[in-house]
């Protein structure tokens, strides 16, 4: 006899690929963009602090921020423009060096004289924000590195008002992950609290692990799990004081689906630009630090534990 039920269907793939393409034309020759694009010396005028060399195929390097944030890269391809004026850079890259790693293409191509540069990222189960954060952002890279061209001036962007933005990808759905994290006895791990918890209203004090002693964190709002349209993903805003602070920053942390059983985990700071630039880059440092380390500890918290390699006779 046939069974009255039969095994619930299920999920197997929950996967989203993005692409953002954005094109610029420089009055230059390929082998000078191709120069100002891939010299440590020239990338720290429009880009970054560049640590390390980016035309070394297989070779890792830092384009560094110096607020606390940078991309750790790794070249894949490096071609310098021939005598027909076609360059390509390929590299992957990694923000903070814990979050998910994007694939970044530039091409160089001769025309009347100039070069065309045409810049393609690809990201595999990115942010839902990723296209309006970088895609947003790729214009203005490119506009900074025309501008270099052109005057020879320093372009790097100032100091941002939000930071650090830190993603990490955690081995587990967002629910489950979320349940894991926002325990009391798991913020002692993973964010260092001294006491509190996610409660609205309630004060925790976390421990910054170093000598720079500890920041006070408010929670503002905390969205538990299936309780606010449209995404009904959980959700914390919080407060930040520190005692050299005149002000209170805001943050969020937050959470998001990344493919199948696993899950996008970030935090972000903002309202830098009311705390004084005396003190601003060092903060933003220890900031970005932390809430980086914090995010390597969350991830190691949800992580599958492995499994004895062979029984003992321990009890």
């Amino acid at each position: 006899m046939a069974p009255l039920n039969v095994a619930p269907a299920q999920s197997i793939v929950q996967d989203r690929w993005e692409r953002l393409v954005a094109r610029a034309v420089i009055p230059e020759p390929p082998e000078r963009v191709w120069k100002a694009l891939t010299s440590p010396e020239e990338v720290g005028h429009w880009l970054a602090v560049c640590r390390g060399a980016p035309a070394r195929e297989e070779q890792e390097y830092l384009l560094d921020f110096e607020d606390g944030e940078f991309f750790q890269c790794r070249t894949e391809v490096a071609t310098a423009p021939s005598a027909g004026g076609r360059g390509v850079l390929r590299h992957f890259w990694r923000w903070a060096g814990v979050g998910p790693a994007t694939r970044v293409i530039w091409e160089l191509e001769s025309v009347s004289g100039s070069t065309q540069i045409t810049v393609t990222e690809e990201a595999f189960n990115p942010p839902s924000d990723w296209r309006s954060w970088n895609g947003n952002g790729w214009p203005g890279i490119l506009d900074q590195l025309s501008g270099y061209l052109r005057t020879g001036t320093t372009w790097r962007w100032p100091w941002r008002r939000m930071g650090p933005y830190v993603q990490i990808e955690l081995a587990a759905a967002p629910y489950d992950a979320w349940d894991v994290l926002s325990k009391p006895e798991a913020l002692r791990y993973w964010l260092q609290r001294r006491y509190g918890d996610f409660t609205t209203g309630s004060k925790l004090v976390l421990v910054m692990g170093d000598a720079s002693g500890t920041v006070e964190m408010t929670v503002q709002r905390h969205v538990e799990p299936n309780q606010e349209f449209p995404s009904y993903l959980p959700w914390l805003e919080f407060g930040l004081r520190r005692a050299s602070w005149p002000v209170e920053l805001g943050g969020k942390l937050y959470i998001e689906p990344a493919g199948l059983d696993r899950s996008l985990f970030q935090v972000f700071v903002d309202n830098w630009e009311n705390v004084p630039a005396a003190v601003q880059r060092e903060e933003r440092q220890i900031i970005a630090r932390f809430f980086r380390d914090a995010m390597v500890r969350a991830q190691q918290l949800v992580s599958p534990r492995p499994s004895s390699s062979h029984p003992h006779g321990w009890s």
